[in-house]
């Protein structure tokens, strides 16, 4: 068999030998597979240690993400939790509210009450979905039902500020509403107010808010003045001194309008009141909640 050699030559430095070392070919081949073998192994084993460090990095990556997660998650569910009690709570102020308002309409499927309706199935899978559901409904419902009654709260307010609550002058009671004997001729007669005796200059109040329709003279009642309330409710102030009030001004309930005296048919300084409603005389006494 033919065999073939090279020669590799070894040059150590300049001035030395040079040493010779002869190789068969077959050896050299082999030599150079040997090198070339190790280089791709040591070069295949390298990656794969690179790429497990790759993944045990990556993997810590993810547990610390899954942990981060289920830590967001309690909190999440606490979040939802302690909205699900707040909304229980702003609900039954809210059945409170409309009791004390005199409301009965409000729709009770708000307070906690279920919504139906398909889902696709994608969505099924996030537990706290329908919870998220609901809570949005009933929250919308609490928002139409405070907004209801807010309307029904602010009438209310307007109706107790325009009906009349107050005595109007402080005094002593001399003459009662309904019949009596005129003072004057001693004949039956029907008094549509009450008589409330007075210093003259004490200062008479509005007994609620309103606007001065009158302030002038007027048989019988003297210096008189009519106010306008709203809701069907008007006073009447007669035998007056002066007026502090004109036709067209705004008055609120404790604004001075005029002082007692003894105009017109009077027998004495005192305060003529009447009450109307839907401008029929009523009892002035069921509207007055403090002493005179």
């Amino acid at each position: 068999m033919d065999k073939r050699y090279s020669t590799i030559i070894f040059v150590p430095h300049a001035r030395a030998k040079f040493r010779k070392l002869k190789v068969s070919h077959r050896l050299f081949f082999s030599l150079i597979s040997i090198v070339t073998s190790s280089l791709c192994l040591s070069t295949f084993f390298s990656v794969q240690y690179f790429t497990s460090l790759s993944q045990t990095h990556e993997l810590s990556k993810l547990q610390r993400e899954n942990r981060e997660l289920q830590s967001a998650n309690e909190q999440f569910s606490k979040s939802v939790e302690s909205l699900r009690t707040q909304l229980h709570t702003v609900e039954e102020r809210t059945r409170k509210l409309a009791i004390i308002a005199g409301i009965s309409t409000l729709d009770e499927s708000s307070q906690g009450g279920g919504v139906g309706g398909l889902r696709p199935s994608n969505l099924g899978e996030n537990p706290y979905r329908d919870d998220l559901d609901k809570m949005s409904f009933r929250s919308r419902r609490i928002e139409k039902d405070l907004s209801t009654l807010e309307q029904k709260f602010v009438a209310q307010s307007l109706l107790l500020s325009s009906t009349p609550s107050i005595a109007p002058v402080h005094g002593i009671l001399t003459d009662g509403f309904g019949s009596r004997q005129d003072p004057f001729t001693g004949e039956p007669g029907v008094h549509n107010a009450v008589d409330i005796s007075s210093a003259v200059g004490q200062a008479v109040r509005s007994p609620a808010d309103g606007i001065v329709v009158k302030s002038e003279w007027a048989n019988g009642y003297g210096n008189v003045i009519y106010i306008s309330h709203g809701y069907g409710y008007s006073t009447r102030y007669g035998h007056l001194s002066t007026f502090v009030v004109h036709p067209g001004d705004r008055v609120k309930r404790g604004d001075i309008i005029a002082y007692v005296g003894s105009t017109g048919r009077s027998t004495g300084p005192h305060l003529h009141y009447e009450v109307r409603l839907n401008n029929t005389p009523v009892n002035p006494l069921e509207y007055i909640l403090n002493a005179f």
